[in-house]
Parts: C-alpha cells; sequence; structure tokens
C-alpha cells in the first residue's frame, strides 16, 4: 500500500489533466480510504506538473536505490 512520500508512476493516461502513463509524482495526501491519493507530478525540469487525485489502481509505487553509496 502506498504511503505519504512514496514515489510513483501513473499507469494510464489522463489527458483532461494531462497526464500520461509513466509520470512520476509524489504522493503528498493519503485519504482516509486508503484507496485514493493526492499525488504532485513533476515535470522532466523537476517543476510541478500537476497536482491531482488519483485512484491506486492507476499508480505503481516506484523503488528508488540510492546512489551514494
Amino acid at each position: 500500500m502506498p504511503t505519504e512520500h512514496d514515489v510513483v508512476a501513473l499507469t494510464v493516461d489522463r489527458p483532461a489533466e494531462d497526464l500520461r502513463a509513466g509520470d512520476v509524482g509524489a504522493i503528498v495526501h493519503c485519504y482516509a480510504d486508503g484507496a485514493t491519493f493526492e499525488v504532485e507530478f513533476i515535470d522532466e525540469h523537476g517543476r510541478t506538473k500537476r497536482i491531482a487525485t488519483v485512484p491506486v489502481t492507476q499508480i505503481m509505487r516506484l523503488n528508488l536505490l540510492s546512489l551514494a553509496g
């Protein structure tokens, strides 16, 4: 189950919000139902592209490895 601050990728296109499958963002809020999240999506420059309410069925959590050593 995703939690706040997890990095996620969108798994479907959401053209009405200018979001595409593969867009990456961070969960900034978890709703009490446990199935809906506010996700801040970023562009290729690290700037906020959009904040969207997304169901868990449309995101996947990314496992990021530290490259710091």
